[in-house]
């Protein structure tokens, strides 16, 4: 048996024409019609009151989900544009069905994808949306070589160190045209130049940080910290546009603006440096450099040195998880919020941990004047967390006190869900029984004048059918939710078991247990709290 959708859309909340009810009716027909195999349960999805030039649409969003979970197997509208009225989006709709084996039909345009027609007409649909992808890319990527040529600030987010200046010019036309202008704030200039100076010398966003919070250096009266200044250190907006600039955004394959115009003075404006969906910075070849009306603040080759320590510095930088010093970072927190480190690390000749030590990453970069907490013991705190796990462990009773009250609830949960599941049931079957009854009395009287009634009220009942059997799945999403949860307390369980042979495992396997067991750590100065996850259970170890 296939699972039919129908979805109808009509921009504002009428009762004429082509009503949200006259397309159901119809794509229904369609379905009985022309699907012997159609199961009688019919999923409708209607959007009243939403346009279709975009799919930001509550229930279009609900079908589009509900496609990928398989749900249905055929999606039927009385129109093209009832889906989209955006050819790029049609064709990303289509593609989406497609892709879950899920045959689409428009009525009026007698688009049937599971027809060899249909089909070829999805790829014409396919082709047109890649062609407009491509016409859009080009359009945008033309217009960001023309801004690069022009070397104008667009306005919005000021870089740090500059105003933005509104300046009004007459056209050739005489029309008033507005563009903007960075201007430098002399006060700002000054730090702008002190963090490059600081970063060629410690070659370091944290010792950057950390020197300017211990000086009192503060941008809008908050410290900088390593986002800030990573950008600031990244922003060509402060290079001045040289020839050895020009080489360097050409030799890594930026688009740039003509070489006549590096004149060794102005600064250098880049386009198309932030991905804004992602919110993170695009690679230096998707850049578009052009030069500013700016005056340049950092001479080229230094701010090409800072280019290259950086470069440098992510090659050098250690992979996560590959440390043997500690078992519980980075689920270990100082008590003011901020995560701790191990450091001071010394090993005797044969490469055994003789110590270390734990310290605020807040306490580190600001030298002890935002955090004063005072360090862990690193060998001491480790053994005291396993130690620890291996007693709740090796506490069987204490264990089952603790799940007893989880496993109980989940129980009762199943219990009163399998009830409700069976009363939904029982309802929409008796649902199901009074339309049989009603078609059969259609059947057995064609010309009376009840039927049209008869059919509104068969549509009545189908349409509770329709929020019983939501209801019903909604009920087996929370048994799926049960269901994880009782697998995460037996994974608990099963890792506490492990935990009780620590000494035949590795120092990896080690802080994978500890990891999957723990949700976090908090260092008061006294205690060790230990929060255990999946359980509702906090531990504090002196």
């Amino acid at each position: 048996m296939s699972t039919v959708a129908i979805y109808s859309r009509k921009s504002k909340f009428t009762c004429k024409g082509e009503s949200i009810e006259n397309q159901i009716q119809m794509c229904k027909e369609y379905a009985y019609k022309h699907f012997d195999s159609v199961n009688h349960n019919i999923i409708i999805y209607e959007d009243e009151g939403f346009s279709g030039g975009n799919v930001e649409r509550p229930k279009f969003k609900i079908m589009m989900n509900d496609a990928k979970k398989k749900k249905f197997d055929i999606l039927i509208c009385y129109r093209l544009d009832r889906i989209s009225r955006n050819v790029l989006d049609f064709s990303q709709i289509v593609e989406t069905l497609s892709k879950y084996d899920i045959s689409f039909v428009s009525i009026k345009e007698q688009f049937d994808t599971s027809t060899p027609m249909g089909r070829a007409m999805m790829y014409i649909s396919s082709v047109f949306a890649q062609l407009e992808r491509e016409t859009i890319a080009e359009r945008i990527r033309d217009n960001m070589q023309r801004l690069a040529l022009s070397g104008r600030w667009l306005g919005g987010k000021t870089p740090y160190g500059f105003r933005s200046k509104q300046i009004i010019s007459i056209d050739h036309e005489g029309k008033k045209k507005k563009s903007y202008k960075l201007i430098p704030e002399p006060k700002e200039i000054e730090i702008i130049k002190l963090i490059y100076k600081k970063y060629l010398k410690l070659e370091s966003f944290t010792k950057v940080e950390s020197y300017l919070i211990q000086n009192d250096v503060k941008r809008n009266g908050t410290f900088f910290n390593q986002s800030t200044i990573s950008y600031i250190l990244r922003n060509p907006v402060y290079c001045t546009a040289e020839p050895i600039s020009f080489e360097y955004f050409n030799n890594i394959g930026s688009s740039i603006c003509d070489y006549k115009k590096f004149n060794s003075k102005n600064g250098l404006i880049g386009y198309s440096k932030r991905d804004e969906k992602k919110w993170i910075i695009n690679k230096k070849e998707n850049w578009f450099i052009g030069v500013g009306k700016h005056i340049g603040i950092i001479p080229a080759k230094d701010w090409i040195k800072v280019q290259n320590i950086i470069d440098n510095n992510k090659h050098k930088s250690i992979k996560s998880g590959t440390s043997t010093t500690s078992l519980i970072t980075p689920l270990l927190k100082c008590s003011c919020g901020e995560t701790m480190k191990s450091t001071r690390v010394s090993r005797d000749k044969e490469g055994n941990l003789k110590y270390a030590y734990y310290i605020c990453r807040r306490k580190e970069r600001t030298n002890g004047r935002l955090c004063s907490m005072k360090n862990l013991n690193a060998i001491k705190a480790d053994n005291i967390v396993v130690e620890s796990l291996k007693n709740i462990a090796f506490n069987n009773n204490y264990l089952m006190s603790k799940f007893k009250k989880e496993i109980k609830s989940f129980v009762n949960n199943k219990e009163t869900k399998k009830d409700k599941k069976k009363n939904i049931i029982n309802e929409i079957d008796k649902r199901k029984e009074k339309i049989e009854n009603l078609v059969e009395y259609i059947s057995d009287n064609k010309n009376t004048a009840a039927s049209t009634y008869i059919l509104d009220k068969i549509n009545d009942i189908d349409t509770e059918i329709q929020a019983l059997i939501s209801k019903l799945n909604e009920i087996k999403s929370y048994n799926d939710m049960d269901i994880i949860k009782e697998l995460d307390l037996e994974i608990q369980l099963a890792l506490l078991d492990n935990i009780k042979n620590t000494d035949a495992y590795t120092f990896h396997e080690k802080q994978q247990i500890i990891h999957r067991l723990i949700d976090k750590i908090v260092w008061d100065g006294n205690k060790l709290h230990i929060y255990i996850k999946a359980i509702d259970f906090t531990n504090c170890i002196t």
